[in-house]
């Protein structure tokens, strides 16, 4: 049996990937890519090429997440100094640690035309070189927005290229016509791997020559077509919502999707997510926001954003069912059971005991649903709630999105402290508890139909804390990991 002492550090192993010796003889450079100051130096020569004009001052590193089979992705912020008068500029810059100096050359090659098409632009003037390969760490970086895995990206962060597009897509979308005369691009989010989400801030008039308000749009670039659904969906979404008398909530309009760019495109909409916060603010003793909603009103709210999903009869998306979510978990598995043991033969029990639960209960019918459905995704202006983010849309069980909301508003809790009093987490299910019950008030269940919803939404509600575990793992959150393992281990008792 291994001693307390051995227990602890594979704990601390499982948890902290960083701690994988397998995962560092995997990704010989992995280390180095870490380092800051080590980082800070790679990055001052393989940027600059010598140029002693400009000189990177800090380099601090960003999110980062293990992709299975491809490598490591790793974003850093850097500040520039311009030494010829003292102008200090920030950069973002994506580096991909491969296993071998060969794949990370493979990977370089598919740069290189996206790194010529951003000569001239003057967000990446100062440097001499907008990607490179760092052969010790079998690295590359790249200057944002060069991203072979979004080659797409260089054309829909070109202010010029989306004035254009906006030009024809806004005036139809809007009563009075607006006409942009100039763009400015931002980030708005750009995670690890998958897409970009890009904030245009447009100056205007309107077409008859009088002052207009800046106008928002907001731009997410994938990697694949998906945003094409999102084109349809969206406009669907808001044509049922519009011809209901029950209560309604904000979708964003959408300005459509430009295949060549695989860029989505839609209007912002007023509002900031709020549950999380009032939530925080509730367990931690403080007296609340003012104003509205409260945190039962924002939990209402939430509830009725589902059914409104769930019983829109939009029959867009492909099908999720629960099979095919305990498969993607069961790759997982095998994953960390070669990266991480220990936690890896602890995922392989929870993942069982899940197996084992789902086929306990049969099966809800598919409908509509959001596919990533949590507090995160609900913006709040005054008693308005509206939702965001369409890409994960699907015909899955109501169960999927109710599962997923309750799972992270779990580690919201959690995260606030809910898990180390009893009066924390006796709030803590109250809510949960609030939350389905509205929901099946609003969709019309009676007591036989919700026991089954209730059984079925603890399954999906251990899916999402299982792929949140495993998210957590490979993107080097160890903090969050414990979070999840901790919610984990507390639902399968309560099964058994």
């Amino acid at each position: 049996m291994m001693g307390q002492s051995g227990a602890t550090a594979a704990s601390l192993n499982a948890f902290d990937a960083l701690r994988s010796k397998a995962l560092r003889e995997e990704l010989p450079g992995l280390e180095a890519a870490f380092d800051e100051r080590q980082m800070g130096r790679h990055l001052q020569g393989a940027l600059f090429e010598g140029d002693d004009r400009y000189i990177i001052e800090r380099c601090d590193r960003g999110k980062a997440a293990y992709v299975p089979g491809e490598g490591c992705v790793v974003q850093y912020v850097i500040e520039v100094r311009d030494q010829a008068c003292s102008l200090v500029r920030q950069a973002l810059v994506s580096g991909r640690l491969f296993a071998s100096t060969r794949a990370s050359r493979m990977h370089f090659e598919s740069c290189v035309t996206l790194a010529a098409a951003m000569r001239g632009r003057n967000d990446v003037a100062p440097f001499a070189t907008r990607v490179a390969t760092l052969e010790p760490l079998a690295m590359n970086v790249s200057l944002y927005p060069v991203d072979g895995e979004l080659p797409t990206l260089v054309g829909a962060t070109d202010p010029a290229t989306v004035l254009e597009i906006l030009r024809d897509a806004l005036p139809g979308a809007n009563a009075t016509p607006f006409v942009p005369v100039q763009c400015r691009v931002d980030v708005a989010h750009y995670p690890r791997e998958h897409h970009c989400v890009l904030r245009y801030t447009l100056e205007g008039m309107r077409s008859n020559g009088a002052e207009a308000p800046r106008v928002t749009v907001f731009g997410k670039v994938a990697g694949n077509d998906r945003g094409a659904l999102t084109a349809v969906a969206v406009p669907a979404l808001r044509e049922r919502l519009h011809a209901r008398k029950t209560r309604a909530f904000t979708v964003p309009r959408s300005l459509g999707f430009v295949a060549g760019l695989r860029l989505t495109l839609l209007e912002a909409i007023s509002g900031v997510p709020r549950i999380s916060r009032l939530l925080r603010e509730r367990l931690q003793g403080g007296s609340g926001a003012d104003g509205a909603p409260t945190l039962e009103g924002s939990i209402d709210a939430a509830a009725c954003v589902a059914a409104g999903l769930h019983t829109s009869g939009i029959a867009l998306g492909s099908s999720r069912p629960a099979p095919d979510e305990l498969v993607e978990l069961a790759q997982a598995r095998i994953v960390l059971q070669r990266l991480s043991p220990h936690l890896g033969a602890a995922f392989h029990e929870w993942l069982e005991a899940a197996a084992a639960y789902a086929g306990g209960s049969d099966p809800w019918p598919a409908c509509f649903s959001h596919g990533d459905f949590s507090p995160s995704q609900l913006l709040f202006s005054g008693e308005q709630c509206g939702l965001i983010d369409f890409d994960t849309v699907c015909q899955a069980e109501p169960a999927l999105d109710l599962g997923h909301f309750l799972a992270y508003l779990r580690v919201s809790a959690c995260k606030a402290g809910a898990s180390a009093s009893a009066g924390g987490r006796e709030a803590t299910e109250r809510l949960c508890a609030r939350f389905l019950d509205a929901y099946m008030v609003e969709c019309g269940h009676g007591p036989g139909a919700r026991e089954a919803l209730r059984v079925r939404v603890q399954l999906y509600e251990m899916v999402s804390l299982l792929r949140l575990a495993f998210h957590s793992w490979r993107k080097f959150k160890p903090a969050r990991l414990e979070l999840a393992v901790g919610l984990i281990r507390g639902r399968i008792a309560e099964w058994q």
